[in-house]
């Protein structure tokens, strides 16, 4: 390299190497011993994870730079005892952590060594007994995911759970049956903080009742409308203030591997501050007149909400199919200030297409149904949407990658 590349500010070089994959990052450090300095900053590693797998193969200098980097997010496979001694001793400020398939429950006591542990995620495994007892000690945690789950002790995780009186995000995907009313209203009581549910429901004989995700109102004891449950310790609600007149409730619900009839048509009522409603059905095709839910997104419901919010400058609109009165002609009239649009284009016609170039301050468009890559058809279709905007907007269709920490079940 030129000497008078190095005089550019390390700012400038910063900047630059952000935009590199972290196997491009990794040619780039092995260059000389400035770019190793500046690969290795921890502000060039801020959001980012390290999957750990054979983790005794790892030698002290690879450690010594994940030190360095101040690695944050990691995702352990297959770890023993040792390994998870070793972990915590080189790098014991992580905040999240994604376990996958562990092999022995009493190694996961290590985690009470992370004290800034606030995101965990355990995926894919047997459940032992012994999991509740591990999971109740960590009371910093704010965000928990259990994901494919099996033979899960219901009962004590959902104990352990309700001790995380600091959580505000939680996924349960465990077993193949919706959590019972009562078990399910007595853990959000003790949940006061959470703000983001999801849960796998599987089938169900019936309907659920109608008060679901009501949370009872506690006056005088709080502890009276659950002491009989044994899920629920009594001294994990002890002394809180009355949930049922509380400003605070979910904000996002995702219900995964559901069917109708599960929900009652009135169910969601009492979710009054819900901002984020995803529903995935466990049949692909559902008859409008079996769907209890109200949220199938027709013509009508995109002019109410056009209505309700024309300042809105972001929509993902995940439509599995457009009927020949979709309403996505009038997305320019509905949306004016959209700045980012995420959309399917399978039965989309060349004028709705083409015609999201009157969104005047749209700047990306992101295409979901075009895996593994764009057809002749939708390559054309971008063309003539890029000369319409005069190239301003950026068309996405590659696949995003998969985020390694996150749980397998809602990335469908």
């Amino acid at each position: 390299m030129s000497g008078a590349a190095f005089h550019l500010p390390q700012e400038v070089w910063f900047q630059v190497c952000l935009f590199l994959s972290d196997e491009e990052k990794g040619n780039v450090r092995s260059s000389c011993k400035y770019f190793k300095r500046l690969i290795d900053h921890p502000s060039m590693w801020r959001n980012s994870s390290v999957v750990l797998k054979k983790i005794r193969s790892y030698n002290s200098a690879y450690w010594a730079t994940l030190r360095r980097r101040k690695i944050s997010k990691v995702v352990v496979h297959k770890a023993g005892t040792r390994e998870w001694e070793l972990i915590a001793t080189s790098l014991p400020w992580l905040r999240a952590i994604t376990i996958d398939k562990f092999m022995d429950v009493k190694a996961l006591g290590t985690l009470q060594r992370f004290k800034n542990l606030n995101r965990l995620v355990i995926r894919s495994f047997q459940c032992p007994s012994g999991l509740a007892t591990v999971l109740a000690p960590l009371r910093q945690l704010t965000h928990i995911c259990l994901c494919d789950l099996h033979r899960a002790p219901r009962a004590e995780l959902i104990s352990a759970l309700s001790q995380l009186t600091g959580l505000t995000s939680l996924f349960y995907h465990e077993g193949d049956k919706p959590i019972s009313s009562r078990t399910l209203q007595s853990m959000l009581v003790c949940l006061p903080n959470l703000t983001e549910l999801s849960l796998k429901m599987g089938a169900v004989y019936g309907t659920l009742p109608d008060d679901y995700f009501h949370l009872p109102k506690t006056h005088g004891d709080p502890t009276s409308e659950v002491a009989a449950l044994d899920t629920v310790p009594n001294k994990s609600i002890s002394g809180r203030e009355d949930p049922g007149q509380s400003d605070r409730g979910l904000t996002r619900l995702e219900l995964l591997n559901y069917m109708d009839p599960i929900l009652s048509p009135v169910a969601l009522e009492p979710l009054c501050r819900l901002q984020s409603l995803t529903v995935c059905y466990r049949d692909r095709a559902v008859e409008p007149s079996r769907c209890n839910l109200s949220v199938i997104i027709g013509p009508g419901d995109l002019s109410a909400l056009g209505k309700r919010t024309p300042d809105l400058q972001r929509l993902h609109l995940d439509l599995c199919s457009y009927g020949r009165q979709s309403g996505l002609h009038e997305l320019p009239v509905l949306f004016p200030k959209l700045k980012t649009l995420k959309l399917r284009h399978w039965n989309m016609t060349e004028a709705e297409f083409v015609g999201l170039a009157q969104l005047r301050h749209l700047q990306q468009l992101v295409v979901l149904d075009a895996q593994p890559g764009p057809s002749p058809a939708l390559s054309s279709l971008i063309q003539k949407l890029q000369i319409e905007t005069d190239y301003r907007v950026q068309v996405i269709h590659s696949l995003i990658p998969r985020d390694p920490t996150a749980c397998f079940c809602s990335q469908y």
